[in-house]
């Protein structure tokens, strides 16, 4: 594990199933959510959240690549740039958990 994700608190949680995919998850106790590193260059934070209709707790997942609008063939589209150096997304992960605590704590 990266010594920035441990000067964090970040737990690794990865499932066998996730490594086997060549996915690593960390949870971070203080948010409450977890940071997937996929292999294929998407970072994503997994959280819980009431839904605003039913009221019930359901889990979101929120992409934390750069992105950039493109002119696509309907109009304006989210175009995702893939990390694809593990050391690039373990950065993004912890510039990620920092801003999350820091406005949502």
């Amino acid at each position: 594990m990266s010594k920035k994700l441990e000067i964090l608190g970040l737990i690794e949680v990865t499932s066998q199933r996730q490594a086997d995919n060549g996915t690593v998850c960390y949870h971070d106790p203080v948010a409450g959510c977890d940071y997937m590193s996929y292999e294929s260059g998407y970072v994503r934070r997994s959280y819980k959240t009431k839904s605003w209709w039913s009221g019930k707790e359901i889990t979101s997942i929120y992409q934390l690549n750069p992105h950039r609008q493109v002119d696509g063939r309907w109009g304006k589209m989210t175009q995702r740039t893939m990390i694809d150096d593990h050391d690039a997304r373990i950065d993004l992960i912890a510039r990620a958990t920092i801003n999350y605590r820091k406005n949502n704590g």
